[in-house]
C-alpha cells in the first residue's frame, strides 16, 4: 500500500503528463515558441496541475478547457518567475541560467510581459468570468511581491500572511475557482474550494520559505550567528527524507528568531484545509487527494535542489 506521499505523488504524476503534452502542443503553436521554451519548460506544475485535480473532483467535463486554462496558469507563473529573477538578482532558475542571464534585462523584461499577455489572452477566450479572476490574481500577486520588497523588517505575522496571501495564494485559489466555474459548480461550492485553494498556497509558500531556510538562504542568511544552526538544519535535513512534518515543525520552531510563527500558521492552515475538504461534495476517493495535496506541495517545496 502506497503512503499518502505515494498515491498523491503517483496520481499528480499521470496529470502532469497529461499537461506536459498539452504544454507542448500549444507552445509548438505559438509565435513566441522560442521564448516560451525558455521560460516555461522544467517546473514542477503544482499549480495547473491542481487546478485540473479540482476540476475533476467537482465532475468537470469540457477537459480541453481545463487544459487551456492550466496552460495559461503556468504561464503567468512563468512570467512571475522571469520578473523575480531579475528583482533578486538570481543567476539561476531551475538548474540553468535564469532568462535575463541568457538574454540581458531589458529583453526578458519585454519577454515576461509577452508571456503573461499570452496567458490572458488564453483565458479570454474561456469567458470574461475567469479572465476577471486572473487579473485580479495577478494584481494582487504583483502587490504581494511589492509589499515585500518595500518590506526592510522581519513582518508581522499578520503582515506575512498578507504577502503570501497576495503574493503566491491568490494564484492557488484563482486555479480552484477558475476549475470550479468550468465544472459548472454552484456558487456555494466555487466559494469554499476558493478558500481552499488560497489555503493550499499558503502551505505551498511556507515550504519555499521554510525550504530556503533549511538550505542556507532566505532567513537562515540572517541567523549565521547562532550557535546551533548546522545541527538544527542537519536535523532538518533528516527529518525531510524521512517525510516527517511532525519533526519539521519542532526544527522550525528551534529556528525561531524573525518568523516564529511559521509554524503556527502551518498547523493552522492545515487545520483549516481538512475542514474545508469535509465540506466539500466530491467523492472520498478525491477527498483524500485533496487532503495530501498541500501537504505533498509542502515537502516538494522543503526538499534540497527543489
Amino acid at each position: 500500500m502506497l503512503s499518502y506521499r505515494g498515491a498523491v505523488a503517483e496520481y499528480l504524476d499521470s496529470r502532469r503528463r497529461e499537461l506536459e503534452s498539452w504544454i507542448d502542443m500549444r507552445v509548438s503553436r505559438s509565435p513566441d515558441r522560442l521564448v516560451l521554451e525558455r521560460a516555461i519548460y522544467g517546473g514542477k506544475r503544482l499549480r495547473p496541475v491542481f487546478l485540473l485535480l479540482v476540476f475533476e473532483s467537482l465532475g468537470g467535463g469540457d477537459r480541453e478547457s481545463a487544459l487551456d486554462v492550466a496552460f495559461a496558469l503556468e504561464l503567468a507563473h512563468a512570467a512571475s518567475l522571469v520578473h523575480d529573477d531579475i528583482i533578486d538578482w538570481d543567476d539561476l532558475r531551475r538548474g540553468k541560467p535564469a532568462l535575463w542571464r541568457q538574454v540581458g534585462i531589458s529583453r526578458a523584461v519585454v519577454e515576461g510581459h509577452r508571456i503573461i499577455n499570452l496567458a490572458f489572452k488564453t483565458v479570454l477566450e474561456k469567458g470574461l468570468e475567469i479572465s476577471r479572476i486572473f487579473l485580479e490574481a495577478w494584481d494582487r500577486a504583483s502587490l504581494g511581491v511589492l509589499e515585500e520588497i518595500l518590506s526592510t523588517t522581519p513582518p508581522s505575522k499578520l503582515l506575512y500572511l498578507r504577502i503570501i496571501e497576495n503574493k503566491t495564494a491568490s494564484l492557488f485559489a484563482a486555479a480552484a475557482e477558475s476549475a470550479a466555474i468550468l465544472a459548472g459548480a454552484p456558487d456555494s461550492v466555487r466559494m469554499l474550494v476558493k478558500d481552499y485553494g488560497r489555503c493550499v498556497g499558503i502551505i505551498y509558500q511556507l515550504g519555499d520559505d521554510y525550504g530556503e531556510m533549511l538550505s542556507g538562504s532566505g532567513l537562515v542568511r540572517l541567523m549565521r550567528g547562532l550557535g546551533r544552526i548546522e545541527e538544527l538544519i542537519r536535523q532538518g535535513y533528516f527529518a525531510l527524507k524521512s517525510g516527517r512534518i511532525r519533526e519539521l515543525i519542532s526544527i522550525w520552531r528551534a529556528l525561531r528568531g524573525f518568523q516564529g510563527y511559521l509554524p503556527e500558521i502551518l498547523k493552522e492552515t492545515l487545520s483549516k484545509i481538512d475542514n474545508l475538504i469535509e465540506k466539500m461534495p466530491v467523492e472520498d476517493h478525491y477527498k483524500e487527494i485533496l487532503r495530501d495535496f498541500p501537504r505533498y506541495c509542502f515537502l516538494q517545496m522543503v526538499r534540497p535542489n527543489r
